[in-house]
């Protein structure tokens, strides 16, 4: 499968969703497998990290988000698990839900659930995914200069 990142090193942010109770949102994607993992995707440019993490989050869940911190920066670099060949250069930001009625987008995403994160952890996570809940647990903030 051919990509218009191909051979490129590809910046992604995406979305730690919080909602009310505590539970953070997982989702699955037909591009990770059988995985769960945080929706996500391509910085636009000109756009700031946790713009970027509130708008893919928004598109791919249909909910309002606002964005918090960011709890980790990493590299997945050819992950087997993913539909294709890929470096990505991560930030996972901390959202705030303002509501909880996801709508799944129907094209990246199959299926969601609510779930308190340390319930996460015993998951099968995506490459990255466990150490920013661990994070977000542990309350680690991340700085990201403007």
């Amino acid at each position: 499968m051919t990509s218009k990142y191909d051979g490129m090193v590809e910046v992604v942010a995406s979305p730690i969703i919080v909602n009310t109770k505590g539970e953070i949102l997982l989702i699955k994607s037909h591009k990770w497998g059988d995985k769960y993992l945080i929706p996500g995707g391509h910085a636009e440019a000109g756009e700031r990290i946790c713009a970027t993490a509130q708008r893919e989050g928004e598109e791919e869940t249909g909910l309002r988000l606002e964005p918090q911190y960011c709890v980790n920066i990493g590299e997945n670099i050819y992950d087997p698990d993913f539909h294709r060949k890929a470096h990505l250069v991560y930030f996972h930001v901390v959202c705030k839900a303002l509501a909880e009625d996801v709508r799944l987008d129907g094209t990246e995403l199959q299926e969601f659930i609510w779930i308190d994160p340390h319930e996460a952890l015993k998951l099968e996570l995506v490459k990255g995914i466990r150490e920013s809940i661990e994070n977000y647990i542990n309350g680690i903030r991340i700085p990201i200069t403007s």
